[in-house]
């Protein structure tokens, strides 16, 4: 499968972003590592502002796909919430490529994050339908934090211990519905 331009690009940014760090994280260095002319790269993205917004819509749109592909059955609420555990777990794990964008933008401008913002929002609309809110919301926050102590290079927990850890939030999400 060939990707596309625009891809190699956000998939470089994240690469740069990963491997030297933010303040390596420049058109140059993207263009570079895409194999590209800086010209080329900003024939898809104007400025860096505009790649790291790229890579936030990049990030948001394959979260939310991957959630909703796992959500089967739309009529049991629990599936989205599983989900979403499920799929924190796995970046974590394996994913964290497309989450550099975001530290890009926290780095850089904040107001980039809007997107995940949004999107946060209605999932926690979706949250605040269940029976218990508030014990959807520890969940939900719960694997935040271990998406994103492996992103920010914190975590602590051994695979045993994550694996057990999402054996357990996915068990209590059985009281929110």
């Amino acid at each position: 499968m060939t990707i596309s331009i625009k891809e190699k690009i956000l998939y470089s940014a994240n690469k740069v972003i990963e491997e030297k760090g933010l303040n390596s994280f420049t058109l140059d260095e993207v263009a570079k590592e895409a194999g590209i002319s800086k010209g080329g790269l900003l024939h898809y993205y104007s400025n860096k502002e505009s790649l790291i917004k790229g890579l936030i819509e990049k990030y948001v749109d394959l979260f939310e796909t991957r959630i909703q592909s796992d959500d089967v059955d739309e009529s049991k609420n629990s599936n989205w919430l599983i989900s979403y555990i499920q799929e924190q777990y796995n970046q974590s794990k394996i994913d964290t490529n497309t989450m550099y964008g975001l530290l890009a933008a926290v780095a850089s401008n904040q107001n980039l994050l809007q997107p995940v913002l949004d999107k946060r929002k209605q999932w926690v609309d979706k949250i605040n339908k269940t029976k218990d809110p508030v014990l959807a919301l520890i969940i939900s926050f719960a694997c935040d934090g271990i998406a994103f102590s492996n992103l920010l290079g914190l975590d602590v927990l051994d695979e045993c211990q994550k694996s057990k850890l999402v054996e357990r939030l996915i068990t209590l999400v059985k009281e929110c519905y």
